[in-house]
């Protein structure tokens, strides 16, 4: 049932604009001043939720499910291609005092931090709502990894997750910002092709080319050759 409280999602953008534009305008509205008129509120309503509406919960729980898959494209991508040499890497989110060599592990660790803090904050409410009185110990089965088994505990448990009292708000603003950020680093929509041809300069089987880009690269740390797609056609023709 609706709390009669706005959602947070951006389904209200338009109205939290509008909103904060009458309450700017009202902060300056001088009742006894009779060349003012009091600033009208938005003449239409937002979008309520308990306390996020139906729309955004299911784009949520999509968001989760696909957090796991993020994470999976993440982990396999060549330790070349996301290390601390590519300027492009870092963290998802803080840093720590001593990086690892690798950013995507550094960021991967971090998320299996996040997802067992929201677990452990998560358990006792669903055990209650389920009628259990002790916590069980989590299992880690050896076939999954820790991220994909309790994100799939999360989404199992995702309808209770994302209407708790105190905890759902934060909750779906991170998921958000974890799905944003795990698929630009995972480059979700970029996809990364093994060219199947040995690099000129070092004669290894290393070039990869990416959707979108106009280079091929090497990824062998002691060679780095970037070619033009032009070029590297210029050479199969060559050949």
């Amino acid at each position: 049932m609706s709390s009669e409280v706005p959602c947070d999602g951006p389904c209200n953008s338009r109205w939290r604009k509008a909103n904060a534009e009458y309450q700017r305008d009202l902060a300056g509205y001088d009742p006894l001043d009779s060349a003012q008129s009091r600033p009208d509120p938005p003449d239409f309503y937002p979008v309520y939720g308990d306390p996020w509406c139906g729309r955004c919960k299911s784009q949520l729980h999509e968001m989760l499910g696909q957090i796991d898959d993020a994470a999976a494209i993440l982990a396999a991508l060549p330790a070349s291609l996301n290390d601390r040499g590519d300027d492009r890497a870092g963290k998802v989110s803080g840093s720590r005092a001593a990086p690892s060599p690798s950013s995507r592990m550094d960021d991967l660790e971090e998320l299996g931090e996040w997802l067992r803090s929201w677990e452990s904050s998560f358990r006792p409410a669903v055990l209650a709502a389920g009628g259990l009185a002790e916590d069980p110990k989590p299992h880690r089965g050896y076939l999954a990894t820790e991220i994909t088994t309790i994100t799939a505990w999360l989404v199992f448990h995702f309808g209770k997750c994302i209407t708790h009292p105190d905890l759902a708000v934060d909750f779906g603003r991170e998921i958000r910002r974890w799905h944003r950020e795990l698929a630009e680093k995972a480059r979700a929509g970029q996809v990364d092709k093994h060219v199947k041809r040995p690099c000129p300069r070092c004669n290894l089987y290393t070039l990869w080319a990416r959707d979108g880009e106009d280079y091929v690269r090497c990824i062998n740390t002691d060679c780095n050759r970037r070619m033009t797609r032009e070029e590297l056609a210029a050479l199969d023709s060559a050949a």
